[in-house]
């Protein structure tokens, strides 16, 4: 049943990673697939009320950096600002959705903001070369894809489990 269900989950997340990377968006029967699995995922390693309980922590995480992200992008254009319509998609956002229930806090903290930077950093990098000034970023679809990866290496390593805190084993 785990094998079957990763084995799912890891086609859903490459669906993710082709449609963001070709078309800059994701279907939006996805988000709701994904999160099913891997609440399905979270609850064949713990009970559900520390499921809960990491979601909520992970969830309250992300809406506080959008949150901040709002301030600091209405702060600099000098006028209220929904990021949503020049920063981020709303597939992104709703990708960090599923996000709050595949990891526990600190593992989705590392999660997080390791995806981010290395993905800021690699079309950070693409920018620079191809002198773009503007680009569209395909967030979810470079978090999916370090998610497959994520996924591919917790099976291996046994010492890496995505609901117990890496940092603090």
């Amino acid at each position: 049943m785990n094998t079957v269900l990763l084995l799912i989950l890891i086609g859903l997340l490459g669906v993710v990673v082709v449609q963001d990377f070709k078309s800059r968006a994701i279907s939006w029967f996805l988000i709701p697939l994904l999160f099913i699995g891997f609440i399905g995922y979270a609850l064949l390693k713990m009970e559900i009320i520390e499921l809960l309980t990491y979601f909520g922590i992970n969830l309250t995480l992300v809406l506080t950096n959008l949150l901040v992200v709002t301030l600091v992008i209405s702060i600099k254009e000098k006028k209220p600002t929904n990021i949503l319509t020049n920063y981020l998609g709303l597939g992104d956002v709703l990708f960090f959705l599923v996000l709050t229930v595949v990891f526990s806090p600190f593992n989705f903290l590392a999660f997080y903001l390791g995806s981010i930077l290395l993905t800021a950093i690699v079309y950070g990098g693409i920018m620079l070369i191809s002198k773009q000034k503007k680009m569209l970023i395909p967030l979810a679809g470079a978090m999916s894809l370090l998610l497959i990866i994520s996924i591919i290496v917790e099976q291996f390593v046994p010492s890496i489990q995505f609901y117990q805190d890496f940092i603090l084993n």
